[in-house]
């Protein structure tokens, strides 16, 4: 939901974007956009600052709080953070939390270096159209009851994901192949030029290489634990982790590496990321953790003796 949610007004801002660009005829972005963009961004900081309520105050359908908040002082918070970096099923997800967003940056350099501005936007676009389509379809592969075991849907989500993107990287390498490019004149295809319709294909598909890759890292890492506490910490770890994922996939963009080379390198962490993602689901995703963390407090219906899936 988050996902789709952050997808949706992304897409809103592309949108508009889209329309301020549609007869555009220099490269140079008009300051409309930066004035909306920035706009959009400063109505989020009151719509968090007045919508969020505190944690403790959240309740379930049945009545019954998420879990115990205990104060903890800075120091035992710091001893906590550092727990992690000590559990090894979060450093095997190390490399798919350093995967997670780096399509973004080899489509935006290629965007930027293949098309002109309004085709640019066009594919803008469309990638978060897509990220919508990907947060639907993998919140209803990862939430899907009609496989009762959390760790089958989970094996089962990976294979799929890894299909997807595996075939959109390999299409990457040979569109990119098939159409060089000299970096002092690019070649700024318009839509209505013959190599815009196999990027935008490939566009499409690495929409939704960005939400169910990084969704299906966070569904795993989040199985792990069902303290809130806990998983605020896990929040902050993937986020770190993904970031330097992107400064690095931009470090190659800087190192003046072929592109060829670029989507080389990228594919790879990406590859990799997904070997570890379906081990992780395998052996470390389980039914629940309901009754083993001491300040979680598990439903009603778990309470009740109810029947948990396997």
């Amino acid at each position: 939901m988050q996902w789709g949610l952050l997808s949706v007004f992304s897409t809103l801002g592309s949108l508009v974007a889209f329309g301020i660009n549609f007869n555009a005829s220099s490269l140079q972005v008009p300051m409309s956009v930066y004035i909306v963009f920035i706009l959009l961004m400063v109505s989020g900081f009151f719509v968090a600052l007045f919508a969020i309520i505190a944690p403790s105050e959240v309740r379930r359908r049945d009545g019954t709080p998420l879990a115990h908040y205990p104060h903890e002082g800075l120091w035992q918070e710091l001893k906590n953070q550092r727990r992690l970096f000590r559990d090894w099923r979060l450093l095997a997800m190390f490399i798919p939390m350093f995967a997670s967003e780096v399509p973004i940056i080899v489509l935006s350099s290629l965007n930027s270096l293949y098309f002109n501005i309004r085709t640019r936007s066009l594919n803008s676009l469309m990638f978060n159209v897509m990220q919508i389509i990907g947060a639907i379809w993998i919140g209803l592969m990862l939430d899907n009851w009609k496989i009762s075991s959390r760790r089958t849907r989970g094996v089962v989500t990976v294979t799929a994901v890894a299909v997807l993107v595996i075939a959109g990287w390999i299409g990457m390498t040979v569109w990119v192949y098939k159409n060089p490019m000299d970096l002092l004149n690019p070649p700024l295809f318009d839509w209505t030029d013959g190599p815009f319709g196999g990027f935008f294909i490939l566009n499409l598909i690495f929409g939704m290489n960005m939400v169910v890759y990084q969704v299906t890292v966070q569904w795993i890492i989040s199985s792990f634990t069902n303290d809130p506490e806990q998983l605020a910490r896990l929040a902050g770890l993937v986020k770190g982790v993904l970031a330097g994922g992107v400064a690095a996939a931009f470090g190659t963009e800087a190192a003046a590496l072929t592109q060829l080379n670029v989507i080389a390198y990228n594919f790879t962490v990406q590859a990799v990321g997904l070997v570890l993602m379906f081990a992780m689901a395998w052996k470390c995703v389980n039914a629940t953790n309901y009754e083993k963390e001491e300040n979680v407090i598990p439903p009603a219906d778990v309470q009740a003796g109810k029947e948990i899936e396997k």
